[in-house]
């Protein structure tokens, strides 16, 4: 699912907010927009909404929604009212059908290539965080998970999710297996890579990585030519575009073997670092 998100002019607001652990502070927004895709799978909609007063600017974007039922009512080119709930994640409750099936045409959210589990992944080149080149066949012979991200991110369950989920996956090695962690490679790509040039990396990747892997030896971030990104969205299935300063795009994370070869292959947020930890300590024996 596609979506658009809104680049706020602090880099702070996701560089230094997002590594709260406490809970944060409910926040409610009249919320109001048409209908672009629902995905009862990954119990999303993508809303067309006007301005949220106090919170975004109007925008295109896939919002959480926790309630089964609405799945069965409502569809791509209805009108609707809701309250946006932000907090360590943000989600749509009291939703209503204000007008029937538009018909204004529904965005194309399709792609064209989803991995196959056991297919080889070709040698992508990129920049990392100390502005030197690397590729991705300098991984193989330990397992590495991949992610897409942007350092200005604001909302917590897309990117600052994925960046948290990498942080805990961490976590939890090195806690719980201390040989595993000593083997993990993790890798967060940057879509954004006109911003995220080497030394932003760095800041943002500090801001995660840092009191678990200070000399970023087990979790590259990475940037680099703007071809070079997209051939690596387009294999992995991910699409997003640049439009009036703002990222459309969607969330994708894989887990590839030793030999390069995709193993796993995740749609959205819902994943656990918990499993895929699990799943990084089987590959590696």
């Amino acid at each position: 699912m596609r979506v658009r998100i809104l680049l706020p002019a602090l880099l702070l607001l996701c560089t230094c907010g997002c590594k709260n652990e406490k809970p944060a502070p409910e926040r409610r927004f009249p919320i109001e927009g048409r209908v672009v895709a629902v995905d009862p799978k990954e119990h999303t909609i993508t809303l067309d909404h006007h301005e949220v007063v106090g919170y975004m600017k109007a925008m295109t974007m896939g919002f959480t929604v926790r309630d089964a039922w609405v799945f069965n009512v409502v569809h791509p080119g209805d009108s609707l009212q809701a309250t946006l709930v932000v907090s360590d994640d943000a989600y749509l409750e009291n939703i209503s059908v204000t007008q029937a099936r538009g018909t204004a045409e529904l965005s194309n959210t399709s792609t064209a290539h989803f991995p196959q589990i056991g297919e080889q992944v070709p040698d992508f080149h990129f920049v990392n965080q100390d502005g030197k080149p690397i590729h991705l066949s300098q991984f193989r012979g330990q397992p590495l998970l991949i992610t897409f991200i942007y350092s200005r991110c604001p909302l917590p369950d897309y990117c600052i999710r994925m960046s948290n989920n990498f942080a805990e996956v961490a976590k939890t090695l090195q806690k719980d297996n201390a040989a595993s962690f000593a083997k993990l490679q993790m890798l967060s790509i940057s879509i954004d890579p006109e911003f995220d040039d080497p030394k932003v990396l760095r800041t943002y990747g500090t801001s995660y990585a840092g009191e678990l892997d200070p000399m970023f030896k087990h979790w590259t971030f990475a940037s680099g030519k703007d071809e070079d990104i997209r051939k690596a969205a387009e294999f992995f299935a991910l699409s997003y575009e640049k439009q009036n300063g703002q990222i459309i795009h969607d969330l994708r994370t894989a887990l590839l073997d030793r030999d390069g070869k995709v193993a796993g292959f995740y749609r959205g947020n819902q994943w656990r670092p918990a499993e895929l930890a699990a799943q990084l300590t089987s590959l590696q024996r």
